[in-house]
Parts: C-alpha cells; sequence; structure tokens
C-alpha cells in the first residue's frame, strides 16, 4: 500500500533533485522519509565514511564507466550490507549495466531521472517475488454525517464476496458506534479496537480471533458499540490492521467513520479505490468539493476519488441536482442511490443487507454497478435480451354454408 522507507539521494542533475523530492507527493511514498544530499556518488562516499547508511540509496554520477566502477567499489567499502543502491549514470551501455547489476546494484537509470523514473526503480528495487500477492484497498467515506456511506460499504462488501466469490474483509473503522456487524445480524467476539491497542501482538492469527462472518468470502471486523472513555489510536496500529488484512483477503472494504484525523486522510489517499458517498444539499456539495480538490491533489486525477450520490431523489427539497454536484466536482457519479427508507429499515431488521433481500431494487442495481467499477475484474458484456411477443397462430374460420 505504501513504502515506509529511509531513502537518502544523492543527486546532480537538478531535474533529479526535484524528482527526488517530488517523491513525497505520491501516495505509495506518504510514510518514506527522503532525504536529499549533494555531491553525486563521491559526496556518498564521503558521507557514509562517517554516518550510517540509510535502507535505499540513490546515486548519480556523472563519470565515464571506469570512474564509475572505481567509486562503486569505494561506495561498497563504507556501506553496511543488506542497503539497496539504484544508481542514475551518464553511460548508455548494456554492458555497464550488466557489470554493475552484477556488483548488487538493484537498478540503474539514465541521467537525468524523472519522478517515474525513480519511483518505478524503487518499486523493483523493494519488490519481494515471494511476497503473497496482497488485496485491494476500497475506502467508504461519507461526506457528511448520516448520508449511508455505511450502507454503501455493506451492500459492495456483501456483493463482492457473495456474487463475485472474492475473499472480503469488511473493516468498520468506526470504533465506537460501527454496524457492520449489526448489519448481517451478527456479534462481534471482541471489539476490534482492543485489537488495535497493542500493535505490537497484532498478526494475523490474533486479527483472525477478531473475526466474524458467516462464510470464509465475507469476514467483519467491528463493535459491540459500546465507546470507552479512551480509545487513543496510533497510525502504526490503524496501518498495520490494514497491512494484514490485505494479506488475508482480495479486497478490503474500509468503511470510515465521519471523522478527520491523520489516519483518516491516509487511508483515503493511500486506498486503491476510494469512494466519496454525498447527499443533494449545500453543506454535501462544499464538503464534497474540499475534500475532492484535496484528494485530487494528492492522489493524482489518474487515481480519483470517484462520487456516489446517495438519497438521489431528495434533491427536489434542496434544490439541488445531480447536475450540479457533477458541473461543480468536475466527477461524475458511479452511481445513485435511491431514497427508499423503508426498504432499507426492512433490510436492518432483518439482519440483511438489500442487496440480498431485494436483488431488483434500484438501489441494489446501483451497489451493484460499484462492486462491478472497485472489483478489478473485467466484467462480462450484457447481453441486451429482446423480447417479442408470441404470435397468435391463425386459425381458418370454417365457411359460412
Amino acid at each position: 500500500m505504501n513504502h515506509r522507507l529511509n531513502i537518502d539521494v544523492f543527486a546532480l542533475a537538478p531535474e533529479t533533485a526535484e524528482s527526488a523530492l517530488g517523491l513525497k507527493n505520491l501516495p505509495a511514498f506518504l510514510r518514506a522519509t527522503v532525504n536529499p544530499h549533494s555531491g553525486g556518488l563521491a559526496g556518498a562516499v564521503k558521507h557514509y565514511a562517517t554516518n550510517a547508511a540509510s535502507q535505499l540509496i540513490i546515486v548519480e554520477d556523472d563519470g565515464d564507466t571506469a570512474a564509475l566502477i572505481k567509486r562503486l567499489e569505494g561506495l561498497a567499502g563504507v556501506v553496511e550490507p543488506g542497503r539497496k543502491l539504484i544508481v542514475i549514470g551518464a553511460v548508455n551501455d548494456i554492458t555497464i549495466y550488466r557489470q554493475i547489476i552484477s556488483m548488487g546494484v538493484a537498478d540503474y537509470l539514465l541521467s537525468p531521472a524523472s519522478i517515474g523514473d525513480l519511483s518505478a526503480a524503487i518499486e523493483r528495487a523493494t519488490h519481494d517475488p515471494a511476497a503473497q500477492p496482497k488485496g485491494k484497498v476500497i475506502s467508504f467515506y461519507g461526506i457528511r454525517g448520516g448520508v449511508g456511506s455505511s450502507t454503501v460499504a455493506h451492500n459492495v462488501a456483501w456483493l463482492l464476496s457473495t456474487q463475485m466469490k472474492m475473499r472480503t474483509i469488511l473493516v468498520d473503522l468506526d470504533l465506537a458506534f460501527g454496524t457492520a456487524a449489526l448489519a448481517f445480524n451478527e456479534e462481534p467476539r471482541q471489539p476490534l479496537i482492543d485489537a488495535l491497542l497493542d500493535p505490537e501482538r497484532l498478526d494475523p492469527i490474533l486479527l483472525q480471533r477478531f473475526m466474524v462472518g458467516e462464510s470464509d468470502d465475507l469476514q467483519i471486523l467491528s463493535t459491540h458499540g459500546m465507546p470507552r472513555s479512551s480509545m487513543i489510536l496510533s497510525q502504526l496500529a490503524i496501518e498495520k490492521l490494514v497491512d494484514l488484512s490485505r494479506q488475508m483477503a482480495d479486497i478490503v472494504v474500509l468503511d470510515l467513520p465521519h471523522y478527520w484525523a491523520n489516519w483518516v486522510e491516509d487511508l483515503l489517499l493511500l486506498a486503491d479505490e476510494t469512494i466519496l458517498v454525498a447527499s443533494l444539499d449545500l453543506a454535501n456539495l462544499r464538503d464534497a468539493r474540499n475534500l475532492v480538490d484535496l484528494l485530487r491533489a494528492k492522489r493524482g486525477e489518474e487515481r480519483e476519488a470517484r462520487l456516489v450520490i446517495s438519497k438521489a431523489d431528495m434533491g427536489k427539497r434542496s434544490r439541488l441536482t445531480v447536475k450540479d454536484f457533477t458541473s461543480t466536482l468536475s466527477v461524475q457519479p458511479l452511481a445513485q442511490i435511491p431514497f427508499d427508507p423503508t426498504s432499507f429499515i426492512e433490510s436492518v431488521n432483518d439482519g440483511k443487507v438489500i442487496s440480498e433481500k431485494n436483488r431488483k431494487h434500484k438501489a441494489a442495481l446501483a451497489f451493484q454497478r460499484i462492486a462491478d467499477a472497485v472489483s478489478g475484474r473485467p466484467q462480462p458484456a450484457r447481453r441486451l435480451m429482446s423480447w417479442r411477443p408470441a404470435l397468435k397462430r391463425q386459425v381458418a374460420k370454417p365457411a359460412r354454408t
């Protein structure tokens, strides 16, 4: 989900130094520490003669093949084993590439290096081929309290697990008043907050003890709904919870509380998909614009948050329309959820999500569109069924005599 790295960068070209500093603007590097230095590869050799090396080192050199190899040998003499090294050089030759890779260098780039070059090289250098693939993270966040973000998250989680047969973990991060377990008529063995109080103890075996669910395809982490006097969470605990969940499932659905903290912002920024749920009123429009602008700046337009309109037919009362939201936010809504309190209340009372209770309900169809979009799986083309009334067989009438 993100790189918690300490990175030393010894650049020569101004473009490379600027790219290195720009890494912090990428969601994957929000947790990384980037330490800029001057002097290139030669400067790195001098620096590490008296300083400990970081986990990842990026050095730039402008010398020829002989100078580059000599300086790399000097660097190897002052850097502790086990460090990852990325070299940026001026020599464009496959022979030198093979030679320095054989020396243990993780990657070689041509100078100057762009931010995309550095990001891709770091990903290659830190990738563990033996590690198990990790599931996608989908964050759901209500622009205002009461817009139904939790209901959307619950229904999408059910569809991903039941209809698409994806191993799904639904994590209710409203640790005081969360309703995920209640929505599925489940009783948590222990409230999730207990698992987060000591991050050092948190592992897959412990986390499994806190999960409830009718099947392995949908497991739920939630609360009894009993607030405590002290519920201070460390950012590390939340990060570890999400990372462990990703190792145990294909999809991790995060039901985020309407609350603002550093860890909430991080989960909105770092999630593979971020879904914002809003209703059609002025307060929602104002807050949606502010949040969309924030996420667009930090996630980038290629990872833009998606918008879901809840209680869509209530817009007549507020005199705001979906078009108003679309034009203001420059975001086309992924789905529109109709306002039908009777059906939703009946579903809650029955301990079933509406997608299970009535799959043909307009809300259930909207939830299906969201699940299709965030699943990451190509959806089969839907055949349009043509219906033609059967032609009545014409029966010849007997001739009159």
